[in-house]
């Protein structure tokens, strides 16, 4: 299982990218992760993969 609780993401001094977000994922699911440019997730695959 994945899960994330209350995850917080910014670059620098600006506004967080990512905002008290909470995911829980089953171990044998699969998801996809949609949603327009510049919505944060390749960020959230980067805070998953701990990149960043």
């Amino acid at each position: 299982m994945l899960k994330i609780t209350d995850l917080v993401k910014r670059y620098g001094a600006g506004d967080p990218v990512l905002k008290n977000l909470d995911l829980s994922i089953e171990g044998d699911s699969v998801v996809s992760i949609i949603g327009s440019s510049g919505a944060g997730k390749s960020t959230l695959l980067r805070c998953i993969n701990r990149l960043v």
